[in-house]
């Protein structure tokens, strides 16, 4: 079992969402004469009224992904890749359905930050929209939909809570910031809408690509907290994501976003054995 393990390659993802404010309309307003705004900053309200003031935040089913980022890692835990799903050909649609085709045939283990309570659930409304197929998804029984194994889908929210027995009050940034890592800084999920409507969807490209490379950090903490990887192994690791962790310097929307970026080749070596690797440059 523990080669199997070490032989296992890792997807991490985060998405990014707008609210889908004509469905809002549509379904909580259907015979009032309103507009798409109007009827959701009343929903929002009433959601805040409904929370006695704690938060506006709406439903999964009314939430759109308009950014998808995966971050591909070996089995040997080496960070190879930062992809900005459908990057060339963008639509909010593509991005949905390329997600689930890749799914569908990646043999590895998925890694989000909270993915079984947001990002999932939202893609499994969208994939209900578009008409997307995922029956291996949706139909194994001890699968990525089964809460309790991580062979699938490994959500670091649960595992650091124990499956919801405490809260972690600050949640990612309170994590991130906990092992040295910037957290949210300029921009947070508050923001995303605001940016969209502005037309700011290269800096919400950015700030999720920036999230996929932080919960790397935060995967690699808890796999050598775990006893999964060694501290010559976790540090090898670490110094191999040095291309992606300058990205984490600048704020979102101030520096050049490539689509995808890869690891020099040195740091991609296999999925088990050992790694061999360039020095880290000098900050």
């Amino acid at each position: 079992m523990g080669r199997i393990r070490k032989l296992m390659s890792f997807a991490i993802f985060d998405i990014e969402t707008r609210i889908d404010k004509a469905l809002i309309q549509a379904v909580m307003y259907p015979h009032d004469d309103v507009t798409e705004e109007e009827a959701y900053q009343r929903f929002r309200q009433q959601i805040r009224e409904e929370r006695d003031g704690r938060s506006d935040f709406l439903p999964l089913a009314f939430h759109v992904p308009i950014s998808i980022v995966v971050g591909k890692v070996t089995g040997s835990h080496i960070l190879t890749a930062v992809e900005m799903l459908c990057a060339e050909d963008y639509s909010e649609e593509g991005i949905v359905c390329e997600f689930w085709r890749r799914i569908e045939v990646f043999p590895g283990t998925l890694v989000s930050f909270n993915g079984r309570a947001f990002d999932l659930p939202v893609l499994e409304m969208q994939a209900l929209r578009y008409g997307c197929q995922a029956p291996r998804y949706f139909n194994e029984k001890y699968g990525h939909r089964y809460r309790y194994a991580e062979e699938r889908h490994y959500d670091l929210f649960e595992f650091l809570s124990n499956v919801g027995v405490h809260r972690i009050r600050g949640g990612f940034n309170l994590l991130a910031r906990l092992i040295g890592l910037p957290g949210k800084t300029s921009v947070d999920g508050s923001m995303i809408q605001g940016l969209w409507e502005a037309g700011q969807l290269s800096t919400i490209h950015a700030y999720c690509r920036q999230d996929v490379i932080q919960t790397f950090g935060l995967f690699l903490r808890v796999e050598l907290m775990r006893g999964r990887l060694t501290p010559t192994a976790y540090q090898a690791a670490w110094e191999a994501a040095a291309p992606f962790l300058e990205e984490l310097s600048e704020p979102p929307g101030e520096a050049p976003v490539a689509a995808t970026r890869t690891a020099p080749l040195a740091a991609q070596d296999g999925t088990g054995g050992d790694v061999r690797l360039t020095p880290a440059p000098e900050s």
